[in-house]
């Protein structure tokens, strides 16, 4: 669906696009969160989970800077992730007033299946694209974002 607005070709174009970007990722954000919540996570924790999986031990402050959450609503987060046994907290030995964040056993064990799930939705939701479309599309997509990280 186009913009109604009657502007300039170029206002019209952007507002077009941006309809179009903003409900494919809409909808594919719905489709990721139904996936990872009826498996019993929130995105926020699985967004933990992964990283931890994937990246190995971070700090709340790094890991809130991967996922785009204040660090406030982080440590409510890990504060679930650890009482489900999924991630534990040790003191930084380079920082005294670091906390390390690392995934437990039953966290790997935990994430490992729900993360191939993941990706099967996603590898789903991306097959009607080629090599070079998805290359082009995270190329543009990441111009966007670093565009807007340097206006200040």
């Amino acid at each position: 669906m186009s913009t109604h607005y009657q502007g300039k070709d170029r206002e019209k174009l952007v507002l077009d696009t941006w309809i179009k970007f903003s409900r494919a990722n809409n909808t594919i954000g719905n489709i990721m969160r139904r996936n990872i919540e009826d498996q019993g996570l929130t995105i926020s924790q699985f967004g933990v989970l992964e990283i931890l999986e994937h990246i190995g031990p971070l700090s709340v402050k790094e890991i809130s800077g991967k996922l785009l959450l204040t660090t406030s609503n982080l440590v409510t987060v890990i504060d679930n992730l650890v009482k489900q046994g999924l991630v534990k907290r040790e003191p930084c030995l380079d920082d005294r007033r670091s906390i390390i964040i690392h995934l437990s056993e039953k966290g790997s064990d935990v994430i490992g299946p729900i993360f191939k799930s993941h990706l099967e939705e996603l590898l789903n939701c991306f097959s009607n694209f080629n090599e070079n479309q998805l290359k082009t599309l995270g190329s543009l997509s990441k111009g966007l974002g670093l565009n807007q990280n340097t206006k200040g």
